[in-house]
């Protein structure tokens, strides 16, 4: 259901957000066994989008430039996808009405979550 492209978006994030530091590009495409020219793309939207800034230098990196409970992960995966909100009521056809209402309330869930409740969850379940 989500990309690779926003799964690293995300873990990307919770990186650069747990970070006192800035993060390099280099060590978390390692950590996370990608490689750097794909992360450095991935890191790249995230600029696009407002959500990071680099910083080059001794003690550059990435790092954020909102604070984590402003993220919400709605507008970071119709940022990543290029995809505008859903429109429903669009078809009478029940099979599609279904899968609006699963989209939806999908939707709804990732729009009412931010970068710091997935930070806090992660942390409670001891990962990394």
């Amino acid at each position: 259901m989500f990309s690779a492209t926003f799964r690293y978006a995300l873990i990307s994030l919770l990186e650069i957000a747990s970070s006192e530091e800035g993060v390099n590009a280099a060590e978390l495409a390692r950590r996370h066994q990608v490689s750097v020219a794909y992360l450095s793309n991935v890191l790249s939207e995230l600029k696009r989008l407002g959500l990071i800034k680099s910083q080059k230098g001794r003690r550059g990196g990435y790092q954020l430039m909102k604070p984590p409970g402003e993220i919400d992960l709605l507008r970071l995966h119709q940022g990543l996808a290029g995809s505008p909100p859903l429109l429903t009521g669009s078809s009478t056809n029940p099979a599609l009405l279904w899968l609006d209402g699963l989209e939806l309330r999908w939707q709804q869930q990732l729009a009412s979550t931010t970068l710091l409740e997935v930070q806090a969850q992660v942390a409670a379940a001891g990962q990394p």
